[in-house]
């Protein structure tokens, strides 16, 4: 049973990741890690889209269990967690294997982790704000891929995590809870005509709602979750070649990128903007909140294996599958940033300054990428991700003395 009141008490006692769910977040670095060998055959454009299925599924299982730990604060069970994070490190496991090989392993972990973390609420327990963790719609084709073959699985797969995405953007938690009250009271006057029911033990969906503050700082994690897998990527492919001006040069413009992709994103872009830690109110439901940070990740996460793969091949020109993982991966961050900010009140004209424009030019670079050498395309992310950071950071106050920041940025208050 999870705590029904894990919303209250958050203006006393601001909760942290706890160890248990650190200690579950290794397994998450372990996958995003592995899925980026999907992309190192070339990738084909089968490749790209396997791989964007897997990590779908591997941030919906992360978020799943992220969304209990959550509400069930100290009420969590521990065996629970353990298992899942079993299951999801044999996940990670398979991926290496698919698609010759465990792709249905995969999928039965995936189905039974679904299952669970659906189940581990109880009955008659809605959460509210997430409600794609208890509709198990986008389930059904990976359990039906556990008798269909390569390449109908996949698509199943993709089904699945599709459905799962449009639960995201279109249903409304408070609408989901209030549609199964109506259902529950109409079964309940029928079943009054033939029998008597007292009114004070009619039953009443009880509403789980997350707590916002230990939230933010969950998807603030998995942000650095994945962007340490690129940093790890950039070392292994800087470690793996040999050492000239051109390689020196991508690994530092990589790493340039992947810390203006977190100053971006966790101190200026995504994460303050939705978390209230701005001046700007946060207007988005959690589900679309959720949904935001499962693409800006995911993007983030195909910016930095294509990173590593441009390292790798540092002479001559990239290969159409790694440009577009670099410039894909950077206009999706760039467009879902906007998309975003705007919804969250910093308005459609911000959009116009750089996510949009820098969105637009990475999509420009992807297409010239096979005519390209790495180090022109990644100087060219690099000037994009450096742009935003330097106008909000004039922005924010950072460049003047003595003087009021022109937009101030509330940290909220943290006690230990």
């Amino acid at each position: 049973m999870v705590n029904e009141t894990s919303a209250e008490g958050n203006a006393t006692h601001e909760r942290h990741a706890s160890w248990m769910e650190l200690f579950f977040d290794l397994v998450a670095v372990a996958g995003i890690g592995q899925l980026t060998h999907l992309l190192h055959r070339g990738p084909s454009l089968g490749d790209f889209g396997l791989y964007v299925v897997l990590y779908l599924a591997f941030w919906m299982v992360w978020a799943s269990i992220t969304m209990y730990g959550n509400i069930a604060r100290d009420h969590t069970k521990l065996p629970f967690m353990l298992a899942a994070m079993l299951g999801l490190g044999v996940m990670a496991a398979a991926v290496a294997g698919i698609p010759e090989r465990h792709a249905t392993a995969f999928a039965a972990i995936f189905v039974i982790v679904r299952i669970g973390s659906d189940q581990i609420f109880g009955r008659g327990r809605i959460v509210v704000d997430w409600p794609t963790v208890q509709l198990g719609a986008g389930t059904l084709p990976w359990v039906v891929s556990l008798w269909v073959g390569e390449p109908g699985k996949y698509w199943l797969w993709a089904a699945g995590m599709a459905i799962d995405l449009w639960v995201m953007f279109a249903v409304s938690g408070e609408l989901f809870l209030e549609n199964a009250q109506k259902r529950l009271d109409n079964r309940l006057e029928q079943l009054s005509r033939k029998i008597t029911i007292d009114p004070d033990r009619v039953p009443k969906y009880k509403a789980l709602r997350a707590d916002p503050a230990h939230l933010g700082e969950r998807l603030g994690l998995y942000v650095i979750i994945v962007l340490g897998e690129g940093i790890i990527a950039v070392i292994n492919a800087v470690g793996g070649v040999a050492w000239d001006a051109k390689v020196l040069g991508l690994g530092f413009a990589a790493f340039v990128i992947l810390a203006g992709l977190w100053a971006l994103t966790l101190m200026y872009g995504f994460v303050p903007r939705l978390m209230g830690e701005t001046d700007l109110p946060r207007s988005l439901p959690w589900q679309h909140i959720m949904l935001g940070h499962c693409g800006l990740t995911g993007a983030i996460a195909t910016l930095a294996a294509g990173l590593g793969l441009a390292i790798d091949h540092a002479e001559g020109h990239l290969t159409t599958g790694i440009g577009w993982a670099l410039c894909g991966g950077a206009a999706a961050y760039f467009l879902i940033t906007a998309l975003a900010g705007a919804r969250s009140g910093a308005g459609w004209r911000w959009t116009l300054i750089w996510p949009l424009p820098c969105a637009l030019i990475a999509v420009i670079l992807g297409a010239a990428s096979p005519h390209l050498g790495a180090l022109p395309i990644v100087c060219g992310l690099t000037a994009l991700v450096l742009w935003p950071l330097l106008w909000e950071t004039w922005s924010a106050g950072k460049w003047r003395t003595n003087s009021r920041p022109a937009r101030p940025h509330r940290t909220p208050h943290r006690e230990s």
